[in-house]
């Protein structure tokens, strides 16, 4: 018999119904025990004798309920014998309660007992044997412990009898049913987070997840786990629906029913009932839970909160959102996990299978299922209960269709969360199903944003609802059935007018539209590099994109192009197409919603002949368009922020208007190789901070520059540079350059809203000293160029990062400054440190050794600051040297080192902070034709475990190319890698932080061609806080005997 009932009460209801029985059956009730009751469990015209039975049989505990007429009833009686009947076939115990009578009088059938039986004798003398087991039952069952309620206070009692009964029956789900996979762990977090002992305060605890990933599950098991912890529990299992049907009233009187039992309760209006519901709990320990809120109203109408609790209750609230939860104040959130791999195949295998394990030649075929499920249990038990039954073939073709049409059950409950969004979140999630999924959180923004969508709050909304949720590495993921769920909206538009396709993201989509030949309602194309091994390459005609003229977003990365291209959408708010084809772009474009304009390696010559007006362009990026020989007029696109012409290699020159771009904050002309102007109202742009002219040679060397300057010019400048033009040694020519470059450089270097910028491989041979009035400066590369000596860069207070490489005629360093703290540029990772690479002139010197060090160790400080820390984490520095320093006091010979992780895996040290790294290379030039490789070398820092083919790798910044090395050098590589990237690092390698015991670290060289490289050493030095202490005497100004003590490399016996 299957357990219906906890308990089975055996009572005679003229002495006890409306007293003791009552209150008893209510205490049960508010602890959650069902009691069975004959007077209101059975229903009318059923015969009562077999209802009774079953009721007994499904029963775990029997209570007889021995009052003064008790024995008088031979329906009691006969109760009585049947339940000692079935407690002595299934072992279920029975518990007597003696409310007005004396146990003794039951015992010995004394009393009104005795009298009681002596009737039964005398009306059933031809049944005397029935009436002797009758005595015999009572005898037995008035000598079981139990309770005398004589002289006791009915309340007390009551509540060591329900106690009683919750210890032998044991809470609900104690042991739980077999089909709750997995839940045991979520059940004990959440169970934590509750903080059960503590019984002085009111705790909220929230729970969130997508739909069908087992909240109500969960709580429902919790419930049952803890309830009987509580003097009252509630469990309103969807607010939303009653909400819906009977506003916060219907949700009072569940509060009320649930908590306070059988009472009717007079209920006319909100007020009186929230403060009949606040005067009733106030002083009981309830176990309060709350399923399915959407709205965080629904949870302030119902009028249960801490402060009408008594002391020791708990609050659970369940909802897909949040955001909601935070709202409501909850004490912490607790969001439920997907199965794990294990748990997903033990719950698919008892519902496909009803086993614990994998039929035969099933195998594939339920990976694949799994894999589609991705961990949902919804997923898994209605994919699993269809299959069930079924060959390996209708697998096979379910799985088919599946990839065609999902599951109308599963998507039904993930949809709900989709229609309960507003317009532009649902415009968010579709695009993100369709487009978006694995792409950088920071790249999605900007393109919603471009789509006037509002993407920052609206990717917080779907996070919150548990629609996507990001990264570590910052990139958007969704779960499989939720990007099904987006893609299936999309497609249901289209079932019966393909001219309502709002966004194409397949080759087969594209194709039937622009089979149709008619005007299309297409929103959205996007077709990035990486294409489906499934599709054929993508060939668009011109003529059909001509007629999407509803066209908001154009992504085009690898496609190919046919036909003539007569017009595009003037709706299109982001474009990026990259190796556009034509030379020009439509002449009845009217791009005046256009935010981004991004067509790298185009075709274009210019965009187009005549003037466009681009109110709304904030982003030009036109790199590597090798035809490009006219930029636009600036004028026409006054908040332009970023403009990007890198390899440009024939624009001769910059339009004027330039100057007007108020709002540009970022310019990258690197590689124009053949730009010679630059127009000088560039010092307009006062809110530039990234300016980039690297191997723009021609701008300083440009003699039609010096066509503004006389005579008198370049006398004045000649004197006012004495220290650095050398008159003996120099000819005219090297005095016109210098005199171009101190007249053309402090005009960029006016711009003191500068953050950024990189000047290198510009053939200049002077830096004058306005480098150091841009006080905003943050990194500065100036590598390449033909410095003898440099101006100080000790005012450069928030300079992190400075590169020198390949300076071949550089003969000292600059004073460098002392930064303090890391400050917000730009939402971009940027390298912090100091390279100073194949400057041959200054040899291994302690003293850019020291400078090396002291940077470091100052950087590293400054990065212990609070601060909006946007930079990249690691440290890279590279100098001369041959030599590691002692310091570095794990060390070993050739390109990699066995890494002892037990001393920081094992301390619980709060002063551990990071790890240096440190690995001297060799780089020598050799005849070209001698290697086959093409590519450009380079060195890595790799971490790996031996066990596992996972490693991480850190690429050591510099330019290794044959044409700039012409002599063979020796260089020192340091890296600093703070506490959260290293664990960033070593989780990479293994998740579990678990098999780390074989961590290698190496110094990896692809080889490449032109150049040898040979790693000599490597070491580390783990890096604590008392490190950063001894480790500041190496600043300058500190005695060189200090410095060398940690710096040394001679042989420490050495007197």
């Amino acid at each position: 018999m299957m357990i219906k009932y906890d308990v089975f009460v055996s009572f005679r209801g003229q002495d006890t119904h409306n007293n003791f029985a009552d209150h008893l059956f209510a205490a049960l009730q508010r602890k959650g025990i069902v009691a069975f009751r004959d007077d209101s469990n059975l229903k009318k015209g059923e015969s009562i004798a077999p209802e009774l039975l079953h009721a007994i049989e499904a029963s775990k505990v029997f209570i007889v309920l021995f009052s003064k007429n008790y024995a008088s009833s031979t329906w009691c009686l006969r109760e009585l014998e049947y339940i000692l009947h079935c407690s002595q076939v299934s072992g279920t115990r029975v518990l007597p309660i003696f409310y007005d009578v004396d146990p003794s009088e039951v015992r010995h059938q004394n009393g009104s007992y005795g009298e009681a039986l002596a009737k039964h004798e005398e009306r059933f003398q031809h049944e005397s044997e029935m009436v002797q087991r009758w005595r015999a039952s009572l005898t037995q069952v008035a000598n079981l412990s139990g309770w005398d309620m004589h002289h006791k206070p009915q309340y007390a009692e009551i509540e060591k009898i329900v106690e009683e009964i919750t210890n032998i029956s044991g809470h609900k789900f104690s042991c739980l049913p077999k089909e709750l996979v997995g839940i045991n762990y979520p059940i004990e977090k959440v169970a934590n987070l509750l903080l059960l002992d503590s019984v002085d305060d009111v705790r909220v605890v929230g729970i969130c997840g997508m739909g069908g990933i087992g909240k109500t599950t969960l709580t429902t098991a919790l419930c049952g786990r803890i309830s009987h912890r509580f003097d009252v529990r509630c469990f309103i299992d969807d607010l939303s629906r009653i909400y819906r049907h009977d506003g916060p009233i219907g949700a009072q009187k569940q509060i009320l029913h649930q908590t306070l039992g059988g009472e009717h309760f007079q209920i006319y209006n909100l007020y009186d009932t929230t403060n009949l519901i606040q005067s009733r709990l106030r002083r009981l320990r309830a176990l309060i839970i709350v399923d399915n809120v959407d709205k965080v109203e629904q949870l302030d109408k119902l009028a249960v909160n801490r402060e009408c609790l008594g002391a020791g209750s708990r609050i659970v609230i369940i909802s897909r959102d949040e955001h909601i939860l935070k709202e409501y104040g909850v004490d912490v959130v607790y969001k439920v996990p997907l199965l794990n791999g294990t748990n997903s195949l033990q719950l698919f295998c008892q519902k496909a299978f009803k086993l614990d394990h994998i039929m035969s030649s099933f195998d594939k075929l339920t990976f694949d299922i799994l894999s589609y499920a991705n961990g949902l249990p919804l997923a898994i038990k209605v994919l699993g209960s269809f299959l069930f039954g079924r060959d390996i073939y209708e697998w096979k073709s379910a799985l088919a269709r599946l990839s065609k049409s999902p599951n109308k059950d599963i998507m039904d409950v993930m949809r709900l969360s989709f229609e309960g969004l507003e317009k532009l979140e649902k415009e968010i999630f579709l695009d993100i199903a369709c487009f978006f999924i694995q792409s950088k959180k920071i790249y999605v923004q900007k393109v919603l944003n471009c789509c006037g969508f509002h993407a920052d709050i609206g990717l917080r909304v779907l996070i919150d609802k548990s629609l996507l949720s990001i990264s570590e590495e910052n990139n958007i993921e969704m779960h499989s059935l939720l990007k099904e769920l987006g893609r299936e909206i999309v497609q249901e538009k289209s079932i019966k007018d393909s001219r309502r396709w709002s966004r194409v993201w397949l080759h087969e989509q594209l194709h039937n539209i622009m089979l149709e030949n008619v005007e299309m309602k297409v929103e959205a194309i996007y077709f990035p590099c990486d294409i489906d091994e499934n599709e054929t390459e993508i060939l668009i005609m011109g003529e059909a994109l001509s007629k999407m003229s509803h066209l908001r977003l154009l992504i085009l990365k690898e496609v190919k192009f046919a036909g003539n291209l007569g017009c595009l959408s003037n709706e299109l708010r982001y474009v990026e197409w990259g190796r556009y084809p034509f030379k020009y772009l439509p002449a009845c474009f009217q791009p005046n919603q256009l935010v981004e304009l991004i067509m790298r390696h185009s075709s274009v010559k210019q965009l187009w002949k005549d003037k466009k007006y681009l109110p709304n362009l904030k982003i030009l990026d036109l790199s590597h368009s090798k035809n490009l020989r006219k930029v636009p007029d600036f004028g026409e696109m006054p908040n332009l922020e970023e403009l990007n012409l890198k390899g440009c290699i024939k624009l001769v020159q910059i339009d004027p208007s330039i100057g007007v771009l108020r709002k540009l904050v970022f310019m990258k002309l690197k590689d124009c190789k053949n730009l010679v102007s630059i127009p000088n109202n560039i010092l307009g742009l006062s809110s530039l901070k990234y300016l980039n002219l690297s191997g723009c040679s021609k701008v300083f060397n440009n003699p039609r520059h010096l066509k503004k300057f006389d005579s008198s010019d370049i006398l004045f400048h000649s004197q006012s540079t004495t220290s650095s033009l050398k008159w003996t040694t120099i000819g005219l020519h090297s005095l016109y350059h210098e005199v171009l470059t101190s007249c053309l450089l402090p005009s960029f270097l006016s711009i003191y809203c500068l953050s950024e910028v990189d000047i290198s491989f510009c053939g200049l041979s002077y830096l004058p000293d306005a480098i150091g009035c841009l006080l905003r400066l943050e990194r500065l590369n100036i590598g390449g160029n033909n410095f003898v000596t440099l101006p100080s860069l000790r005012e450069l207070s928030k300079l992190v990062y400075l590169n020198l490489e390949h300076c071949k005629l550089l003969e000292s360093l600059p004073q460098l400054p002392f930064p303090t703290a890391f400050e917000h540029m730009t939402t971009y990772k940027r390298t912090v440190g100091l390279v100073i690479f194949n400057c041959p002139k200054l040899g291994e010197s302690e003293d850019c050794n020291s400078m090396a060090f002291s940077w470091m160790i100052q950087l590293i400080q400054a990065r212990q600051q609070p601060s909006t820390f946007s930079y990249e984490d690691i440290i890279k520095i590279v100098i001369p040297g041959s030599e590691i320093p002692i310091w570095f006091n794990n060390q070993s010979e050739g390109d990699s080192i066995r890494m002892d992780l037990s001393q920081i895996m094992d301390n619980n040290d709060n002063d551990f902070i990071g790890i240096a790294c440190c690995a001297v290379f060799s780089v020598a030039p050799v005849d070209p034709t001698t290697t086959t490789c093409a590519r450009r070398p380079k060195i890595e820092l790799r971490f790996s475990n031996s066990n596992s083919h996972l490693f991480s790798f850190i690429i050591i910044p510099v330019i290794l190319e044959r044409d700039h090395i012409v002599v063979k050098s020796n260089h020192m590589c340091l890296m600093y890698f703070p506490q959260k990237s290293l664990f960033d690092i070593l989780k990479w390698i293994d998740g579990t932080l678990t098999h780390l015991d074989d961590i290698n670290m190496k110094a990896s060289i692809m080889k490449g061609q032109g150049l040898d490289l040979e790693v000599q050493n490597c070491g580390y030095h783990w890096v604590y806080k008392p490190d950063l202490q001894e480790l500041t005497m190496m600043h300058p100004g500190n005695s060189v005997a200090r410095k060398r003590k940690f710096l040394a490399i001679e042989d420490e016996a050495q007197p």
